[in-house]
C-alpha cells in the first residue's frame, strides 16, 4: 500500500513548474509547496519513528517549533528531502523484522497504543496521510490548469462521471 500511494504522490508532483507549485486557489488556501513542506515534516517525523521508535510529535508528543521553523519554504529542498525520507522510510519498513515494528509503533504513539484503542501503525498512518495530501495536490494541479482554460492534468477517463 505504501509503495503504491508513493508512486501516485511522485507522479502528481511530476513536472511541477515553480509557478504552479506557489499557486494559491484562494490567497488563504495552501499552495503545492506549502503541502509539501509538510509532507517533509511529517515523513521524518515517519521515518525517525520507525527508525528508532521515538515519539510522533504531535501525536505522542509536543512537535519542537523551533525544528520546524527551521525547514525553508524553498519547494525544491523540501521536495528533495520528502523523496529521501519517503525512500528510506520504504528500505526501513521492507527490512525492520516484525517484532520491533510493532515495538516501533507503540513507542511511536504513546497513549494511543497503551491505552487498549485501537493501535496506530506508522506504515498505514503514513500512506494514509500521503494519500490524503495527494488528492489535494492532484486538485490543485487540475485548479491551476482550469484557471488558464487548460484541461484539467487528472481528468478521470470515466463515464459515471458528468460532461464526459
Amino acid at each position: 500500500m505504501y509503495t503504491r500511494v508513493w508512486s501516485a504522490v511522485k507522479s502528481a508532483l511530476e513536472d511541477l513548474p515553480g509557478e504552479e507549485a506557489n499557486w494559491r486557489p484562494l490567497p488563504e488556501a495552501n499552495s503545492i509547496a506549502v503541502i509539501v513542506r509538510h509532507l517533509r515534516i511529517e515523513s521524518e517525523w515517519h521515518l525517525d519513528s520507525l527508525k528508532t521508535g521515538a515519539p510522533m510529535p504531535t501525536i505522542a508528543v509536543t512537535a519542537s517549533q523551533e525544528g520546524i521553523d527551521a525547514i525553508s519554504d524553498d519547494f525544491d529542498e523540501n521536495w528533495k528531502a520528502f523523496q529521501k525520507s519517503c525512500s528510506e522510510f520504504l528500505e526501513v519498513l521492507r527490512t525492520l523484522p516484525l517484532l520491533t515494528l510493532v515495538e516501533r509503533n507503540k513507542t511511536a504513539y504513546g497513549q494511543f497504543s497503551e491505552s487498549g484503542g485501537r493501535m496506530h501503525l506508522l506504515s498505514y498512518h503514513q500512506a494514509i496521510h500521503l494519500a490524503m495530501h495527494c488528492g489535494q495536490i492532484r486538485t490543485i494541479r487540475n485548479l491551476y490548469r482550469k484557471t488558464r482554460g487548460e484541461p484539467a492534468r487528472f481528468f478521470p477517463e470515466n463515464p459515471s462521471y458528468r460532461g464526459h
